[in-house]
């Protein structure tokens, strides 16, 4: 029997990292991760069951911890027992951490690069000649805050050249060398600290306190806190880094050379640096855009001269934190196993759901659940969950289908208990999953507006303002985030000031469905209708773009205010979906690839894009005319 105690453990755990990793702070972060799960369940290492781990992971999303910590806690955890399962000599020993079960699953965000805008600002406030020459570094030659703090006089090479770029090696992330370029309009900040400090001999660190010691990483950090707290703009050293990525891959630059000289061994971490710079996806956008007939038909809005963006001032429009939900008297009518079974799968899906949501996910769901139980409850006596059969299901959808609700509509109930029970079955309450009866689902076409709708509702936007002309303009900015920009409703309600850069006509959608970050582009029509909106409300970086009276827009109001304007233009049912259909419809048309408005939209399955975007009838008979010419034209001709 093995005697160690989980100290001992810990410790040659360590020992292992050191091995395993060495040079890198993994070791560091999966021993603290290893000591946070020792506090909260000290008993011995070797004893721990998935119960335990299910149990410290739903503690720490409770607490609101970024789904990337959680990821690497579960991480941290799995690799020790393996460790420990490899030490022990008992290869086949369950690991009670489970990636799939307890990462969760992890937002795809965006990089967090800087607008033009920000940058200026930024830039305008550093007045040291050596903190603007590692800004530079970061900014015009994307080298990392510890690479910057490890360079020496002798690792540039300046060219005879003037307008050449300088060449710097760099010993990066691995201990892997490389070298990086720097263009002269980056290097003049370089150039000029250098000139002010006495010669340096090779070896000579070429960032100095003022003491002579090497700058730190930890000192380049403070500098620049230092500078975007005085600037009014989040900045950090990763995130001058990943501007510079944008740049090059906005520049055209191939992923393969970026991955160069950004020092990645791996390809796909250079497509995470460049997922919102995108060149060609935009110009297909711009370029089926102008193709549009409804669009090209509709007049523009005049534009107006106004100032740029103030990104320093407090934030006055932002959404709430969620109100805990009163489950107390929730469906007293039904068993207490089937109440506690809701309510413990709602506590654990809490903490998942994006926060501005929550509060709505948790009432529709409470909504659905509550009215298939009170349906099964009437029709015979169910005690638990694990009493549910197909026949029960199957009864229910019989019964829906007779009251004339549409088949997606049962469907969506049917997905919601079909979670609960999953979870169930996961946490070993229930035993296993009835089958699910089989549904037929109609294959509808997607409820775009025609082009002479879009003619009427955009003419409509552009008549003068009245004595409510901030009501019309929340109306154009909320028209055009939906209809030239194509965001779902929740994405633009939840739009904040710094997503937008309406200068260079892209937003940042942060956390879409599915918790994934994506870059959309604004047409001039919708840049110039959000700038002149924005005037007129409280526009500090966090503050929400959609608000009405000194509050956030909400859901049944951004509805009503689209279908009014609607109805204003004489098109009866407009919606916010009918808009996104009306967006993906017509880039289709007019010659965006599928690919292309598969990530304009934010969907993972092409299928799911095809759902919202189908060829027109003109469009496919074009089509067709065109292929049967080009047969036509080298077939034999049989009359």
């Amino acid at each position: 029997m093995d005697t160690r105690t989980n100290e001992d453990w810990i410790a040659a755990f360590a020992a292992y990292l050191q091995r395993r990793f060495p040079g890198r702070s993994t070791a560091k972060h999966y021993l603290n991760d290893m000591h946070l799960f020792i506090q909260q369940y000290p008993q011995p290492l070797a004893s721990i069951t998935r119960t335990q781990i299910d149990a410290f992971v739903d503690a720490q999303r409770v607490r609101g911890l970024a789904p990337a910590t959680v990821k690497r806690r579960a991480a941290a955890l799995k690799t020790f027992f393996d460790f420990l399962a490899d030490e022990l000599s008992e290869p086949t020993r369950p690991n009670p951490v489970t990636m799939r079960r307890h990462a969760g699953r992890q937002p795809r965000l965006l990089p967090r690069d800087l607008t033009d805008t920000e940058l200026t600002s930024f830039l305008a406030v550093i007045d040291d000649l050596r903190d603007l020459a590692m800004v530079c570094l970061m900014l015009y030659a994307g080298l990392r805050v510890g690479e910057v703090a490890t360079l020496h006089s002798s690792d540039l090479t300046v060219p005879a050249e003037p307008q050449a770029p300088i060449r710097l090696r760099v010993l990066g992330k691995g201990r892997k060398e490389r070298v990086v370029y720097l263009c002269p309009h980056g290097y003049q900040p370089l150039a000029s600290y250098l000139a002010a400090q006495p010669a340096p001999t090779p070896q000579t660190p070429l960032f100095r306190t003022r003491l002579g010691s090497a700058v730190t990483v930890a000192g380049i950090q403070e500098r620049i806190q230092h500078y975007a707290q005085r600037s009014g703009v989040a900045v950090s050293c990763h995130r001058l880094r990943h501007t510079y990525a944008r740049w090059m891959a906005e520049g055209d630059m191939p992923v393969l050379a970026l991955a160069r000289l950004l020092g990645h061994s791996s390809i796909q971490t250079t497509q995470r640096y460049i997922d919102g710079a995108d060149p060609q996806l935009r110009r297909s956008y711009e370029a089926a855009l102008a193709r549009s007939s409804g669009m090209e038909a509709a007049p523009t809005l005049a534009r107006e001269l106004l100032p740029p963006l103030t990104l320093n001032e407090p934030v006055t429009i932002a959404r709430p934190a969620p109100l805990p939900i009163d489950t107390a008297a929730w469906l007293p009518e039904t068993p207490s196993a089937v109440r506690e079974g809701c309510l413990a799968w709602l506590q654990h899906q809490w903490p998942i759901w994006k926060p501005s949501q929550r509060q709505h996910h948790a009432h529709k769901r409470l909504r659905e659940l509550r009215h298939f139980w009170q349906w099964q409850v009437a029709r015979r006596p169910i005690s638990a969950w694990a009493d549910l059969t197909t026949s029960d299901m199957a009864a229910f959808m019989d019964a829906e289908l007779g009251r004339g609700l549409q088949p997606k509509t049962i469907k969506t109930s049917l997905d919601r208990v079909y979670e609960v029970l999953r979870y169930l079955v996961d946490q070993g309450i229930v035993c296993m999953l009835p089958a699910r009866p089989l549904l037929s689902l109609p294959d509808p076409l997607p409820r775009h507006l025609a082009p002479q709708e879009v003619l009427a509702v955009e003419t409509l936007l552009v008549q003068p303002l009245d004595a409510a002309g901030s009501t019309a303009q929340l109306d154009r900015a909320l028209y055009y985030l939906l209809s030239h920009a194509g965001l779902r409703i929740s994405e633009a309600l939840d739009l904040q000031v710094q997503d937008l850069d309406v200068l260079a006509r892209r937003i940042r959608v942060r956390e879409g469905k599915g918790r994934r970050d994506r870059v959309v582009y604004l047409s001039s029509q919708a840049g110039r209708a959000l700038q002149a909106y924005l005037q007129s409300v409280p526009h500090a970086a966090g503050d929400l773009v959609l608000s009405w009276q000194g509050r956030p827009l909400r859901y049944d109001e951004a509805w009503a205010r689209v279908r009014d304007l609607g109805l204003a233009a004489g098109v009866a049912g407009v919606s916010p979906h009918r808009l996104r259909h009306t967006y993906a419809t017509q880039l289709l048309n007019n010659g965006m690839s599928i690919d292309g408005l598969r990530r304009l939209m934010g969907h993972d399955n092409l299928n799911t894009t095809l759902i919202y975007a189908r060829l027109a009838d003109s469009t496919l008979e074009q089509s067709y005319q065109a292929a049967m010419e080009r047969v036509t034209q080298n077939s034999v001709n049989f009359v």
